[in-house]
């Protein structure tokens, strides 16, 4: 009997100590990445077309929270990623085009730790697959982040198979729109094998709380995925709201894009355009599926944090343009969904937010020491009560000094001549009718131009070319 005091004893006197000795610390969470490229809005959408666009990310958002209001910090894809995985707006980096390459001594990017680096400086395995860095930052970020790679062990890059030139374009547009059924298989393409890499990792026992990042490259163009997909998107059954007679009305003089040879094909094609893009949208949800289904299987399903998101959107003649880069809904908007230990499930939040927020929110639900020095903010209010009060709308930067800025009713752009554009998405979601001008809104313009940047660096490093396709 006192023997059995004494052990009774003992473990109170431990367990009120923590438990030292009786029971293992709580684990690290785990955080796995995947960014789809050019991924716009049209995630989630069940009303474009007869099948849904993204069923696989939707049976996902039902484990976590959808940010039904995400905006990238800009609308391409360098700026975006070097913005999200550095946690530093454009306008603090300099970075704002797809030509900004190397970096140069003492910029603020080789002074600064990136979101995978940090996590590994704080004792993460960091491993990625696919396109994860912009040009910038992975200039200075090349060495030093990952442990692992798809590529580790003399792995090789294998790039998509190419129609023959004799069936160039498959579309029958030249240009930067081309899209047809090919490969014969998916099994062919890199995102496919790149997602497998991922799910192959998910399922094997990892020495330490992992960092994975998994880039897929679809749905930016060419859109090239076998006939399957294509087969689920009939052009016309594609219902989409119909261009207006002049898409640049309202629009001032600095944002106007100027006519292309190509513009008539694209609009007279523009169902063939969207029925292309929602085909190869379908392939990388499926290639995401590959992914989820690999942490399902495997031993971390409820130890990690998933962040699934497009880092730019795109556009299809709206404003007359037919890709990205600009500060309409189309460009900047993106889908967003998070789930995992500490996040509620089945939510959607329509709080305006930003990719820039995902560095801080990452760090809390991980609880590791935050940096000070971000220019975003944690999600974690929202991933807990999806209505929090949430002040603070979401920036999206295009080029230097030009910025939009999106609550959840209005989105105001300010353009570095003081031109102006103010959209109010409760009766104008499509942004068809520029209010800048009306007295009457000048009160709204007033408190949304408190959140431009007090600051803007100027492009640094600066290159001769401006163009911006990647």
């Amino acid at each position: 009997m006192k023997q059995r005091l004494l052990l009774l004893f003992t473990w109170l006197v431990f367990a009120d100590h923590g438990g030292a000795g009786f029971a293992a610390e709580t684990p690290k969470p785990n955080v796995l990445l995947i960014i789809l490229d050019d991924q716009n809005g049209f995630a989630g959408r069940t009303d474009l077309a007869p099948e849904p666009v993204t069923p696989s990310l939707d049976r996902f958002a039902k484990r976590g929270v959808i940010f039904a209001n995400a905006q990238c910090p800009a609308p391409i894809c360098n700026p975006s990623r070097t913005a999200f995985l550095s946690g530093l707006r454009p306008s603090t980096t300099g970075i704002y085009d797809n030509e900004q390459h190397s970096l140069p001594a003492g910029h603020i990017l080789r002074r600064t730790t990136s979101l995978p680096g940090y996590f590994r400086e704080q004792g993460y395995y960091t491993a990625s697959s696919g396109k994860v860095f912009g040009a910038a930052f992975r200039a200075v970020v090349k060495t030093g982040v990952w442990d692992e790679t798809m590529y580790t062990g003399g792995k090789s890059f294998k790039a998509d198979p190419v129609p023959p030139k004799e069936k160039l374009p498959l579309s029958g547009l030249a240009g930067r729109h081309d899209w047809g059924a090919f490969p014969a298989s998916r099994e062919d393409l890199e995102d496919w094998r790149l997602a497998g890499w991922a799910a192959e990792f998910l399922t094997k026992p990892q020495p330490k709380p992992f960092f994975l990042a998994c880039g897929i490259v679809k749905p930016h163009t060419p859109w090239y995925v076998p006939k399957e997909y294509f087969d689920l998107f009939p052009p016309d059954r594609i219902t989409i709201p119909e261009l207006t007679a002049d898409e640049s009305a309202g629009v001032p003089a600095v944002a106007r894009e100027k006519a292309h040879k190509n513009d008539a094909q694209l609009v007279a094609r523009r169902k063939e355009l969207v029925a292309a893009y929602l085909a190869v949208s379908r392939y990388a949800d499926d290639c995401v599926a590959r992914i989820l289904a690999g942490l399902e299987k495997g031993p971390y399903r409820d130890n990690t944090i998933v962040v699934i998101f497009g880092d730019n959107g795109y556009q299809f003649g709206e404003k007359n343009i037919w890709n990205k880069g600009r500060l309409w809904e189309g460009s900047a908007h993106v889908p967003l969904v998070m789930a995992g230990p500490g996040i509620v499930k089945d939510q959607t939040s329509t709080r305006p937010v930003s990719l820039l927020d995902l560095y801080p929110t990452l760090l809390e639900l991980a609880a590791l020491p935050p940096r000070p020095d971000l220019d975003g903010v944690s999600l974690v209010p929202l991933l807990k009560n999806p209505a929090a009060p949430w002040e603070r709308p979401a920036l999206t930067t295009s080029g230097f000094n030009n910025h939009a800025v999106r609550t959840e009713r209005w989105r105001y752009i300010r353009y570095a001549d003081g031109s102006e554009e103010l959209y109010d998405h409760d009766a104008d979601p499509l942004e068809h009718t520029n209010v800048a001008s009306k007295p009457e809104f000048a009160g709204i313009k007033a408190d949304l131009e408190k959140w431009l940047p007090q600051k803007n660096e100027p492009r640094n490093p600066d290159s001769k070319s401006r163009k911006s396709k990647d």
